[in-house]
């Protein structure tokens, strides 16, 4: 049988790397063949190049499924510092350089401490390299770059702070075996997630680490403890919900949720401008709350409408039906994934029948 001479990139990587006996047999080879994989948006290829581990095991291939829904064609990978390459036992560290066109003239760059894995003849790619610092029963990792673990110690003591503040305001209670990791900035902590996504300060999906950015404000424990505390309430309420059913949750009820927690350590002018936001929308901008669902299919031009108006939710449930009503909710989505059944489980009749109470009740404060 003869193949067309005409194959799609995206079917070259595949026939390429069909398999875990595609080898790389040399740092140079695996970053070509993670570039390659994903330019082409291939990420089954993309996986098969991970050694996976710790919470890289769901961190790496989350990063790989988002190169599926949105192919980086501009991706550059290159490995620098390979000329001192020192492999100790299976393992060395390098420094990866990302190039990246995020959207149209947009270029991104970062250069990541990542680790290598040798088995045999063969490369594979394990994440970032981390220094652990001494956090009593959380696991407190720095980007091993100059300076971040140690101005990153500081973050140790505002964990539990953070997890009591979840505590008090849900009564959820945090995983003893929580990792949280720290970066230096936005861009790099977003190009650890997904090429696809936009700057970001702080990050958690269920699987993997919590991840911030370290302020370099002039009050960082009070920007750090919104963040922690936000990121906190993620990881609780996908624990509450179960494995998988936390995803049956809406995404502006998430963020609802996180920003009902983290608003204790938001300043009074950061508090007034989300006030007036949401009313605005509840008395005319409002996006409807079906089209906030899902993470993955709301456009970054709307990402405001997501938390202003689940935090708006949140709030209405927590003043006119009791502190515990908007994680009944929550857990209501997480049994059915279905709206309106889990509106009448707060005794509403319809899922419309609440978000035309919230908007009517917003926009009057």
């Amino acid at each position: 049988m003869r193949l067309r001479p005409l194959l799609t990139l995206a079917l070259l990587t595949s026939l390429a790397c069909a398999s875990p006996a595609c080898a790389q047999s040399t740092p140079e080879a695996l970053a070509g063949a993670l570039q390659a994989a994903a330019r082409a948006g291939n990420a089954d290829a993309y996986r098969q190049l991970l050694r996976v581990e710790g919470t890289f095991a769901v961190e790496g291939p989350n990063f790989a499924a988002d190169l599926g829904r949105v192919p980086q064609p501009t991706a550059v990978f290159q490995f620098s510092n390979l000329s001192d390459l020192n492999v100790v036992g299976d393992q060395a560290r390098a420094d990866l350089r990302l190039n990246w066109e995020r959207q149209p003239g947009q270029i991104s760059r970062v250069t990541l401490p990542v680790t290598l894995f040798r088995a045999g003849e063969v490369w594979r790619y394990g994440g970032e390299t981390w220094k652990a610092l001494d956090a009593g029963k959380y696991s407190l990792l720095a980007l091993d770059v100059l300076g971040l673990p140690e101005r990153a110690a500081a973050t140790a003591p505002l964990l539990p702070q953070a997890a009591a503040r979840v505590r008090e305001t849900l009564g959820l209670e945090m995983p003893d075996a929580a990792t949280v990791k720290v970066y230096p900035d936005m861009v790099t902590l977003s190009a650890s997630v997904a090429l696809s996504l936009q700057p970001v300060g702080g990050w958690n999906e269920p699987g993997e680490a919590i991840k911030l950015v370290l302020p370099a404000s002039a009050n960082p424990g009070q920007e750090l403890l919104r963040v922690l505390s936000h990121e906190f309430t993620h990881l609780s309420v996908s624990g509450a919900a179960g494995q998988g059913r936390d995803k049956r949750i809406p995404w502006w009820l998430h963020e609802g949720l996180a920003d009902f927690v983290a608003r204790a350590y938001w300043t009074p002018e950061a508090a007034e401008s989300r006030r007036k936001r949401v009313a605005g929308y509840a008395k005319g901008d409002w996006v409807p709350l079906s089209e906030l669902a899902d993470f993955n299919a709301v456009p970054e031009n709307r990402w405001t409408f997501v938390y202003a108006q689940g935090l708006g939710l949140v709030e209405f449930l927590a003043v006119t039906r009791g502190k515990q009503a908007p994680m009944q909710l929550a857990l209501a989505f997480a049994e059915t994934g279905d709206a309106d059944r889990a509106a009448r489980a707060l005794g509403l009749s319809s899922f419309s029948d609440l978000e035309t109470k919230t908007r009517t009740w917003l926009a009057a404060r």
